[in-house]
């Protein structure tokens, strides 16, 4: 009997409808709802990438001491919404729910996971959903790593300072680029091309998702946390197309569907032109704001006072130092942008 696969799906649907553009043959390729990536893949020890809830507890902790601060700025609003956009297994929401914030009682904990079976593995106490909500009162609604692979197309400039957009083809059963002529209305923010040659991505989804986050919540704030440039072109040299698959680079993007992810850096300029940010900046000194200096000593301390007889709580802690340092790290997850919206309506 024979089986149709993602790559399958993918030509069979350019052979109806001609060549589809980039943003088209991502969706397919991480959220096709049975052979995409996220319906079996995803973060994790075990899975293709680590996300800095999967370092470990002491990046919920830290969160939830944030979800405190907030709390209280907010006037400690009860039911306070806490919106966990992109929660795949409900990793964050394990860590939070445990360290116990002050505001737990108030809490509304609501994780938006698209795929079902990420969505199963969400744990007691949080209520799980498919899309953000319509409206709620007061809360934050949390993105960490989900805007880098929403769906972007991309555009290639000419030897005439133009833009063409990169579209996927089929050629003896395999996809290729394919570059085709753009409707002006979809470039029109987009700069005149110095050079031939240069590539941004159009971050079309990304810019709903903040649009949409913006008019879901009525008064509180919009969290994310992502690997981000400033604006487009990106540094020469700079790798800002990627795919990852067993915890490492996977291949060109229109290999293996299904198989790897893809992502790219978050074009800051580009949310901004939904709405200015009211903060941004490096997670490695936010997380500082936090506390996880003071945490990390806390972690020391608890461990030597428990180190001949050590319990669960007391090898977390000694972990502290070691999951610290791989989210502090510049050249990894802290050097990853904090961007912040603040919500009043």
């Amino acid at each position: 009997m024979f089986t149709m696969t993602l790559h399958d799906e993918i030509a069979e649907e350019i052979k109806s409808s001609g060549v589809i553009p980039f943003n088209r043959f991502m969706e397919l390729a991480l959220y096709h709802p049975k052979l995409g990536f996220y319906a079996s893949g995803g973060a994790g020890r075990r899975q293709d990438f680590i996300t800095s809830p999967e370092t470990g507890p002491l990046f919920g902790k830290l969160i939830a001491n944030a979800l405190d601060q907030w709390w209280r700025e907010l006037g400690t609003p009860d039911p306070f919404y806490f919106i966990d956009a992109g929660a795949g297994t409900g990793t964050l929401a394990k860590s939070i729910l445990r360290a116990e914030p002050s505001c737990r009682d108030a809490l509304r904990y609501l994780a938006i996971e698209i795929s079902d079976l990420q969505r199963s593995q969400h744990p007691d106490h949080v209520e799980s959903f498919e899309r953000l909500p319509e409206s709620v009162d007061t809360g934050i609604i949390f993105a960490n790593e989900l805007l880098d692979n929403l769906p972007f197309n991309i555009y290639q400039s000419d030897n005439n300072g133009n833009w063409l957009q990169v579209c996927v083809g089929l050629s003896g059963g395999s996809f290729h680029e394919v570059l085709a002529e753009c409707d002006p209305d979809q470039i029109k923010e987009f700069v005149v091309p110095e050079k031939a040659g240069i590539r941004i991505p159009d971050q079309i989804e990304a810019r709903r998702w903040v649009s949409k986050a913006l008019d879901s919540i009525q008064s509180g704030r919009i969290v994310v946390i992502d690997y981000a440039l400033h604006s487009f072109p990106a540094p020469e040299g700079h790798q800002w197309l990627r795919t990852y698959r067993s915890h490492g680079y996977g291949e060109n993007p229109l290999e293996a569907p299904g198989s790897q992810d893809i992502t790219t850096d978050v074009d800051i300029h580009q949310l901004s032109r939904v709405q200015k940010p009211d903060s941004i900046q490096s997670q490695q000194s936010w997380l500082k704001s936090l506390g996880i200096d003071a945490l990390v000593k806390e972690g020391i301390q608890i461990w030597n006072k428990n180190a001949a007889s050590p319990d669960v709580d007391a090898l977390e802690a000694r972990s502290r130092r070691t999951e610290a340092k791989a989210l502090l790290d510049k050249r990894g997850l802290g050097g990853f942008q904090v961007i912040q919206w603040s919500i009043t309506h």
